[in-house]
């Protein structure tokens, strides 16, 4: 579990040009990126979106 300041989607590097967005809660890795700038989109746009649902 992640900490309650701590940002529920983040950056994970696999290897060389491979990053995907991990969930913190879940454990799980999802939507695979080429680069790291891809992946911190996702992984920003995702923890504003969850954000906004907690906060309903």
């Amino acid at each position: 579990m992640s900490a309650p300041n701590q940002p529920r989607f983040v950056v994970q590097e696999l290897g060389l040009k491979d990053f995907c967005v991990y969930d913190t809660k879940t454990g799980l890795s999802r939507y695979p990126c080429f680069t790291r700038r891809g992946a911190q989109k996702i992984a920003d746009r995702k923890s504003a979106e969850q954000l906004a649902k907690e906060n309903r």
